[in-house]
């Protein structure tokens, strides 16, 4: 797994976790700078959803892979994690870890049902998208609103991503996204945890799975929809996530 850092290694860590349709940092540009003056973020590229790719693992086997290099670059606390969409998924595992310190934990528009046909409509949804890269990549962002916040160089690194993977890969990553059993509780001591949507945002169908949860602060964020929030006001979005960003 390819781990990306910015910032200085002796500030408290920020464990970013991205999404499908925005791999890697490509997830983070505009909080990016905000973090960085006062951690050192971390950032994986998940399996399946690199470049060049590799095969799609587990949400379970991904955050095992991200703890491995946590333990051996000598970090057991994160200040913050944040996961995102799919990533959110990959993050809730991070939680379950309760050897790993924790201080603040942000599931923003997380995926945590169990519905096989939300895995078809989101399988349906990337095999679209991985086919508008394939063909018309330079046309593709223009056409797609998601994708307007992505400068130049993100663009490219989503093309190479999603023109990678085959379509039996994306049907795996898609239906592990609505195949997920979240247990009765969290027991995460010391953590505080939120739990952001959008008000228009179709990860709220998630919302009962999160309330019955029960292990932390669930916010709908007026007007906006999936990631939006982020990408449109991004000191905004930290604040909710519980930071005081300098």
């Amino acid at each position: 797994m390819k781990v990306e850092t910015f910032g200085d290694p002796e500030k408290p860590v920020a464990l970013l976790v991205h999404s499908i349709f925005y791999p890697g940092i490509t997830s983070y540009r505009t909080i990016l700078p905000l973090l960085t003056k006062d951690y050192y973020v971390v950032v994986p590229n998940l399996e399946g959803l690199d470049y060049p790719h590799s095969e799609f693992v587990s949400a379970r086997c991904q955050s095992d892979k991200i703890l491995e290099w946590l333990e051996e670059h000598n970090i057991d606390r994160i200040a913050f994690l944040l996961g995102s969409s799919y990533g959110a998924s990959v993050a809730f595992e991070i939680l379950k870890d309760i050897n790993l310190k924790i201080d603040k934990a942000a599931l923003d528009a997380p995926a945590m049902k169990c519905s096989r046909l939300h895995g078809l409509k989101l399988y349906l949804e990337m095999k679209k998208t991985s086919n508008g890269f394939k063909k018309h990549p330079d046309k593709f962002f223009s056409k797609t609103e998601k994708y307007k916040y992505l400068k130049d160089e993100d663009e490219k690194h989503c093309i190479d991503v999603y023109k990678g993977i085959d379509k039996d890969c994306l049907k795996k990553i898609a239906f592990s996204c609505y195949d997920y059993t979240l247990p009765s509780r969290l027991y995460r001591e010391g953590t505080k945890i939120v739990f952001l949507f959008g008000e228009k945002d179709k990860a709220k169908i998630n919302l009962p799975e999160i309330k019955s949860l029960g292990a932390g602060d669930i916010k709908i964020i007026d007007g906006m929809s999936h990631m939006q929030y982020m990408f449109e006001e991004p000191k905004q979005f930290l604040k909710e996530c519980g930071l005081a960003i300098s």
